[in-house]
């Protein structure tokens, strides 16, 4: 089982990254920042989502090495933010560098209710994450998103009764 640490951001310096006060870095792979009101609880919980979604059979090693040296090459982040009013969005859009595949704020998480639609989208976003910044560059016939351009987009249409372009009103029964 790997352990994480909450540690002091150890890049405040970087303007894109200089709201954030915590640091957590998982398997070499995700880089989570938090800024000051985020607990070390749900700092931890991020942690141990994203290392669990990247190393499922929990060996300590990635279980995908190809989505891993992709990761690693691109600087992922998965920031933490205390509100979507937070100033340190507008830093962080204009001048990160990395990757970064969706956000968390503090009032979405919650580590007592992992993945539970409604109050904990940790899951959802660390996930997309890792779509966006590993899955999908290794694998786009897999994973692209754009319409008939993926086993994924393919699916999502016929899950969906057929392909719109624009969200329908209701969804075909079938």
């Amino acid at each position: 089982e790997v352990c994480f640490d909450v540690e002091l951001n150890p890049n405040s310096n970087d303007p894109s990254l200089s709201s954030f006060t915590q640091y957590v870095n998982v398997l070499n792979c995700m880089h989570i920042y938090g800024e000051s009101q985020i607990t070390e609880e749900k700092m931890l919980h991020a942690a141990a989502v994203a290392a669990e979604l990247l190393d499922n059979n929990e060996d300590g090693i990635i279980d995908d090495s190809q989505v891993e040296a992709v990761m690693q090459n691109s600087y992922v982040v998965m920031p933490i933010f205390n509100s979507e009013w937070s100033s340190g969005q507008d830093n962080f859009d204009g001048d990160f560098e990395g990757c970064l595949g969706a956000a968390l704020y503090r009032n979405e998480i919650d580590p007592s209710q992992t993945g539970h639609w409604g109050h904990d989208a940790t899951v959802e976003e660390i996930l997309h994450t890792i779509n966006n910044c590993g899955q999908l560059v290794v694998y786009p016939n897999t994973f692209g998103l754009a319409p008939n351009s993926s086993l994924m987009s393919s699916a999502m249409d016929i899950a969906r009764g057929g392909q719109f372009f624009n969200i329908p009103n209701q969804y075909p029964e079938e």
